[in-house]
């Protein structure tokens, strides 16, 4: 015997047996007594004519559908189609009647169900313009507003995992849903899921998946409404959507600016809750809406990718010519020295070596500056003597100050030890001597090292000043900016950025003063605690 049942209303899971004389839907009606409000008194009848079943509406207020469109003359029914009035949906069947459901066995009597795909929406760029329509609706203005947040949200993400589970939980904030996923093809052509949701209840089961209805996506590059699967003929057995007993599917393709990227899926029991054609709609949009957001963080991980390599090869570029001036200097002086032991001439040999002790001091500091710079880690903090670290730095470069006619002072005060790495603070306080000392002038430059306790803030500060021609305003922005350097072929631009970088690991911070043509000051100010509790300190030098 053909019957009706209620699959989604207030009188959910009842069956209503047809007659073949005639049977007519509507509210409180004796043969369907419907309790829904949204249905007319008379609204719909399903009759039986040459051989088959037909419905017509007889003048509802809200219309008759028949797999979410709008009738107007009566028309036919299949087994399976699914029969919408008001806010009541009926599924029709023209099979044996099953018996008495419950609430435990209305799952597995939905077997005998015969599915159908009730809908079908093209992904392309009309895809939003149509969930836009009759926005003075609720349901489709609370689409609208969460297409705009999720486009919103998408322009602040810059990874692809990240985009579309965001994507997935604004999707479970408006439609119900069991599980759902998202998959994107990758570089063997294969579909793989980037990020899945699944309500509490369905947590740790398997990710249902259907190759029948992802090749019905992307090969008509439509999202899919498919309702009651589990008796689908599409479906074979072994499918895992019938596996998983998932009788209402939404499955709408991830479309990017030329091609399919991927799939977006949700699927939900029938018992809890049967997809609509606005439903597909809003997801077929959040779909093509999805593949432009991931088109764009690509496009942005290749545009961040290409400027890695484009800074990559300058800064090898630049190194490799620096490093060719430093060898070129160490190569002479090798040579000079070389000549001056075979002719015995110990004067030149003695007038040379200080030329090669200092290019090879040179070579010293930028590897270890570089392998500063480049390596992230983490300081090995330890009670340090900061004014022990000053006056061994200071002694070694006044044999070069000297040379130069330069003077190189400390005014050194009391300091009580840091928390610090001894090697870490002997790279930063070298570079900055050593940098004071190349700006001054020969015979007439004087570079001052100096130290303090700030006892109000627990701080020691160290500062280094001379008085060379001192740093152009536009310039000290860019000071310690890497690679940046205003001493031409003498500078890596890689001493003060690693500098910097140390002080900070420390949890300090470092400052410039400078006026142009009356010299520089650097103002170095360290914690006494731990560097790592001090990490929330200011950086003044950005």
């Amino acid at each position: 015997m053909p019957y009706l049942r209620v699959i989604q209303g207030p009188n959910k899971g009842q069956i209503f047996e047809l007659k073949k004389t005639g049977n007519e839907i509507g509210r409180h009606n004796e043969a369907f007594p419907l309790t829904d409000g949204t249905i007319s008194r008379q609204h719909a009848r399903i009759f039986f004519r040459n051989g088959r079943w037909l419905v017509e509406d007889i003048g509802s207020a809200n219309g008759t559908f028949i797999n979410d469109m709008e009738i107007s003359r009566p028309m036919p029914l299949f087994s399976g189609g699914l029969i919408r009035c008001g806010e009541t949906m009926l599924e029709f069947n023209s099979g044996k009647t099953p018996g008495p459901s419950t609430a435990g066995e209305e799952e597995e009597d939905a077997e005998h169900f015969d599915a159908t795909i009730v809908a079908t929406i093209p992904s392309n760029q009309d895809s939003f313009i149509l969930s836009a329509k009759g926005i003075d609706k609720p349901p489709q203005a609370e689409s609208l507003r969460i297409m705009y947040d999720l486009i919103a949200e998408a322009s602040n993400i810059f990874s692809i995992d990240n985009l579309l589970q965001v994507t997935l939980d604004k999707i479970f904030e408006v439609i119900k849903a069991d599980t759902g996923f998202a998959m994107l093809t990758e570089k063997d052509n294969k579909l793989r899921i980037k990020a899945s949701k699944a309500k509490e209840a369905a947590s740790g089961k398997e990710v249902p998946l259907s190759r029948t209805i992802i090749k019905e996506v992307i090969n008509k590059q439509v999202g899919v409404l498919v309702s009651n699967t589990k008796t689908d003929n599409r479906f074979s057995p072994g499918d895992s959507i019938l596996k998983h007993g998932i009788r209402s599917t939404i499955c709408v393709p991830i479309k990017g600016r030329k091609q399919i990227l991927g799939i977006m899926q949700v699927s939900c029991s029938v018992s809890k809750h049967t997809y609509t054609r606005e439903e597909l709609q809003l997801l077929t949009a959040i779909g093509y809406q999805s593949g432009l957001a991931v088109d764009n963080v690509r496009l942005y991980e290749s545009l961040v990718q290409n400027e890695r390599m484009a800074a990559m090869g300058e800064t090898v570029a630049f190194l490799s010519h620096h490093i060719k001036n430093i060898l070129q200097a160490l190569t002479s002086g090798v040579e000079i020295v070389d000549l001056g032991l075979q002719q015995e001439n110990i004067k030149d040999v003695k007038k040379t070596w200080p030329i090669v002790q200092r290019t090879l001091h040179r070579i010293n500091q930028l590897i270890l500056n570089m392998l500063a710079f480049s390596k992230e880690r983490k300081p090995l903090f330890q009670s340090v003597d900061i004014i022990s670290i000053i006056k061994e730095i200071v002694e070694l470069e006044k044999i070069h100050a000297e040379e130069r006619g330069v003077i190189l002072m400390a005014n050194l005060h009391y300091v009580p030890p840091i928390h610090a790495e001894s090697a870490g603070l002997q790279q930063a306080m070298l570079n900055l001597i050593s940098n004071a000392l190349e700006t001054v002038p020969d015979q007439s430059g004087v570079v001052t090292v100096s130290s303090r306790f700030d006892t109000a803030n627990n701080n020691v500060v160290v500062e280094v000043s001379d008085n060379g021609g001192g740093i152009a305003p536009e310039d000290q922005k860019k000071i310690f900016t890497p690679f940046f350097s205003s001493k031409g072929q003498k500078g890596t631009g890689l001493g003060l950025a690693v500098t910097r970088k140390v002080i900070k690991e420390h949890g300090g911070h470092i400052r410039v003063s400078s006026k142009v043509g009356m010299g520089t000051k650097f103002t170095i100010t360290l914690p006494v605690k731990s560097g790592n509790d001090a990490s929330g300190t200011q950086d003044m030098s950005r």
